[in-house]
C-alpha cells in the first residue's frame, strides 16, 4: 500500500525535513522543542493545530521544468516568510505544510479563516497528510503524532484512516493508530480498536476488526493486510443473503414441495430463528472483484450438536441472487438419468464461467435391467458427465446392469422457444407426462396465459421433431410394459410429429375452510393433436374434476379422469396409458415438522391396472430437508436436498482478495 520505491532519497528527505524544520518553520508551527528560535522571547507556548504533509515515496511526483522549480522554490521562500509574520502576531491558524519528497523544499500557506490552503499546482504523491485537533512532531524520536479526531490520508491513494490519535515514525517506517480506528478503502469501511502499518513490507494488522464490504459483515479476533489483499482470522462472517442449495425439490411430498418452492423465490422470509445446524469452515476466501464464483469454502462442515458433516470444498455467489454454487466433490446417489436401478459415487464439480457447472461421476449401479431379459449381472459400474448453465445443459451417462447409452441435450432458443434432443432418456411431453424414444429431437413452446376470465390458468404447447422408437425402453418395468400392451416387436420405427396442445385449469368451483382445515375442488383438462409422418394422427382429450382437502397435518388431492382417444401412434413410447376412465390420489401427511410421507397412486380402470405408484418422504428440519423416493411403474429412485443457511458463518480464516492493486490502498490518483 506505501512501498518505498528507494531509500536514500528518504534519508536525504528526511534530513533536510529536520534541518528546516529545525532552522525555519519552528516559529510557525508551534512544535514543543528544546531549541531556541528567534520568536520565543514571549516564552508562552501555544498547543498546535492543523495539517502535516510527511514525505513518504520518493520520486512519484511528475518532474518538473528548471522555471517550475524555481517559481516553486520562490514561493516556498515568500510563503515562509508571510506565516511567520503572521505566527508573530499571536493569531494562531491551521496550516499545510508540505514537504516534497524528492528535493526537500518546504512551503505553508494559511490563511486567517482557518480553512486549509493548498496550491492547486502542488502534488499530494509521495506525501502522507495527517489533521488532528493536535499535532506534534518529536525531533529526537523521529516521529508525527496527531491526537484528537486524527485523520491520515495516504498521497496517491484511495484511503482514508481516522482514529483517537496516529502516530508515524520515520525511523521504523510505521504508521500506529489508537483507539476508534475507522480504515476507508475502496468502498471497503473497517472499524478496530487498533492499526499498525509497516511502510516498508506493505504490510498492516488490525486489532478486532469488523469490516463491511459489499453489504457482507466480518468480524475477527485481528487481520492482517498485504498487497494482495486482506485475512481475517478467528471470527464470523454474515453474508448480504441466505445461503441456498436444492436439487429435485420438485419430487418432495405434495406439502413439501410447495413449500420449498416458495422458499426458493423469497429465502429471507423463511429463515428459522434457531437455525438447526451451524456452518463452520476452516478457511474461506472471498474474491469481492468477481460478480459470480466469488466465495470458496474450503473445510466446511454442518454442526448438528455434537455430530458434525463434512461438505467439502464449495464455490458460490456473495450478494448475487442468481449466481451458481458449486461443491467441489458431492455424492451422487440416483438413477443415473433413469438407467435403472440404484447408481451411488462420488460427484466432482467444477464452475465455469459465471453460472455454468461441469461435474462428472464414477459410480456403482445396483439392479436396473430395462427389458424382459433376466440374465446377466445385478452389480455393475456407471458413469455420468453433464454441463448445466441457466439455458443450456447436457447430459450422458452408461450403466454396465442395464448396458445403456443415456444422453440428453436441452437449450432455451428463444424466450419460451426450446430445443430438446435425447437418446433413450425421458423427456416431458406436457399433458402426456414423461415418455421415453430411443432418439428425440424436438423444438416445443410453451405460453401459458394467468389472466383469462372464470380460468385459473391456460396453457398452449407447439412441439415438432423428429423420433425413432425402441419397443424394448418400455420394459423398464413389467407394469410399465403392460400399460403399453406388452410389445413383441423389435421394429424402430422413425418419422416426423407436429403436435399442439391445449390445458387449463379453472378456479375453485367452491371453498370452504382455510389452508388448514378446508376443501375445494376445481376441474383441470386438455386435448392433444398430433400428425405423424407416417400418415398415423391422433386426437386425445381429457377431463378431471378434483378435490383439494387440507386435514390439518394431512393434504390430499384426489381426482377421476374421463378421457377420449382417437387415432393411433407409429410409436410404442407416446401411447396414452391413463386409459378411457381412470382415478388418482395423492398427497402426504407431515407426521412432524422432520418427517413429511406421501406419494401418488393413478389407476387406470379400463385396463385394470396401476399407471402410477410413488413413494416419498421429506426428512429433516425446515431448513434442511433430504428428500428420498421410488417410482415403482418406472423403476426409478429419486433423491434431493434443500439447504437454507442465513447465520454467520464461522471460520478460522478468511481471506478477502481484490483486484491486483488491493493492498495498495486503492489505486487512485488523489487523496480522499
Amino acid at each position: 500500500m506505501f512501498l518505498i520505491k528507494n531509500r536514500s532519497h528518504l534519508v536525504i528527505a528526511r534530513t533536510l525535513l529536520i534541518s528546516t524544520i529545525m532552522t525555519t518553520l519552528t516559529p510557525v508551527l508551534n512544535l514543543p522543542v528544546n531549541a531556541s528560535t528567534d520568536n520565543d522571547e514571549n516564552n508562552t507556548y501555544t498547543p498546535p493545530s492543523g495539517t502535516l504533509l510527511l514525505p513518504l515515496t520518493p520520486k512519484l511526483d511528475i518532474a518538473k521544468s528548471q522555471s517550475q522549480a524555481s517559481a516553486s522554490s520562490s514561493t516556498a521562500s515568500s510563503t515562509t516568510s508571510g506565516t511567520q509574520t503572521s505566527s508573530t502576531t499571536g493569531v494562531q491558524t491551521s496550516s499545510v505544510v508540505e514537504t516534497a519528497a524528492e528535493k526537500g523544499a518546504v512551503s505553508a500557506l494559511s490563511s486567517n479563516d482557518g480553512t486549509e490552503i493548498i496550491n492547486e499546482n502542488a502534488t499530494l504523491k509521495g506525501t502522507i497528510q495527517i489533521v488532528a485537533d493536535d499535532t506534534e512532531f518529536d525531533q529526537e524520536k523521529n516521529t508525527f503524532l496527531g491526537t484528537g479526531n486524527a485523520v491520515a490520508i495516504i498521497g496517491g491513494q484511495n484511503s482514508k484512516l481516522q482514529a483517537d490519535s496516529i502516530l508515524y515514525d520515520q525511523n521504523s517506517q510505521t504508521i500506529d493508530a489508537r483507539g476508534n480506528v475507522s480504515i476507508l478503502r475502496d468502498g471497503q469501511l473497517t472499524n478496530g480498536s487498533a492499526f499498525k502499518f509497516n511502510v516498508d513490507s506493505d504490510e498492516y494488522l488490525i486489532t478486532q476488526p469488523e469490516t463491511s464490504i459489499d453489504n457482507t459483515q466480518v468480524v475477527a479476533r485481528q487481520s492482517i493486510g498485504t498487497k494482495t489483499g486482506v485475512a481475517f482470522s478467528n471470527g464470523t462472517m454474515d453474508m448480504p443473503m441466505p445461503f441456498y442449495l436444492g436439487k429435485n425439490i420438485g419430487n418432495a411430498p405434495l406439502s413439501t414441495a410447495t413449500e420449498l418452492w416458495e422458499m426458493k423465490q423469497h429465502l429471507q422470509a423463511y429463515l428459522p430463528d434457531k437455525p438447526s445446524f451451524k456452518f463452520k469452515a476452516k478457511k474461506m476466501i472471498y474474491e469481492r472483484y468477481k460478480e459470480d464464483g466469488n466465495l470458496t469454502v474450503i473445510g466446511g462442515r454442518l454442526d448438528f450438536g455434537t455430530f458434525s458433516v463434512p461438505v467439502g470444498k464449495i464455490v458460490t455467489s456473495v450478494g448475487n441472487k442468481n449466481g451458481k454454487t458449486v461443491m467441489a466433490i458431492s455424492p451422487y446417489i440416483g438413477n443415473n438419468l433413469w438407467s435403472g436401478g440404484l447408481n451411488v459415487g462420488p460427484q466432482f464439480n467444477y464452475g465455469v464461467g459465471k453460472s455454468s457447472v461441469f461435474s462428472w461421476s464414477p459410480m456403482v449401479q445396483i439392479g436396473g435391467r430395462p427389458s424382459n431379459d433376466t440374465s446377466g449381472a445385478s452389480i455393475g459400474l456407471a458413469g455420468r458427465i453433464q454441463f448445466t448453465s441457466p439455458n443450456f445443459q447436457a447430459h450422458i451417462g452408461y450403466g454396465s446392469v442395464s448396458n445403456l447409452l443415456i444422453g440428453d441435450i436441452k437449450a432455451r432458443v428463444y424466450r419460451t422457444v426450446k430445443f430438446q434432443a435425447g437418446v433413450n432418456r425421458f423427456l416431458p411431453d406436457g399433458m402426456l407426462g414423461m415418455v421415453r424414444a430411443r432418439f428425440a429431437a424436438e423444438l416445443n413452446d410453451n405460453h401459458p396465459y394467468y389472466n383469462v376470465p372464470y380460468l385459473g390458468s391456460v396453457n398452449f404447447r407447439t412441439a415438432g421433431g423428429w423420433y425413432q422408437d425402441n419397443p424394448n425402453l418400455v420394459y423398464i418395468s413389467s407394469t410399465y410394459a403392460a400399460l403399453h400392451g406388452n410389445p413383441n416387436t423389435t421394429v424402430m420405427n422413425s418419422g416426423y410429429k407436429i403436435q399442439e396442445q391445449f390445458t387449463l385449469s379453472t378456479h375453485p368451483l367452491f371453498n370452504i375452510g382455510d389452508d388448514k382445515w378446508g376443501i375445494k375442488s376445481f376441474i383441470y383438462g386438455g386435448a392433444t393433436a398430433r400428425a405423424y409422418s407416417t400418415g398415423n394422427s391422433g386426437l386425445i382429450t381429457q377431463v378431471s374434476p378434483i378435490l383439494d382437502i387440507r386435514a390439518n397435518r394431512l393434504r390430499l388431492q384426489a381426482g377421476y379422469t374421463s378421457s377420449s382417444v382417437n387415432g393411433s401412434s407409429p410409436f410404442v413410447f407416446d401411447e396414452y396409458i391413463q386409459g378411457q376412465n381412470s382415478v388418482f390420489v395423492q398427497g402426504d401427511v407431515k407426521l412432524s415438522k422432520y418427517l413429511d410421507v406421501g406419494g401418488m397412486t393413478g389407476y387406470n380402470m379400463t385396463q385394470k391396472i396401476y399407471y402410477s405408484r410413488s413413494l416419498l418422504a421429506a426428512i429433516g428440519p425446515p431448513d434442511l430437508k433430504l428428500i428420498v423416493g421410488k417410482d415403482f411403474i418406472l423403476n426409478n429412485y429419486r433423491l434431493g436436498f434443500n439447504v437454507l443457511y442465513g447465520q454467520p458463518v464461522q471460520y478460522d480464516k478468511l481471506v478477502f482478495k481484490g483486484a491486483p492493486d488491493q493492498g495498495q490502498l486503492g489505486s487512485g490518483t488523489s487523496g480522499i
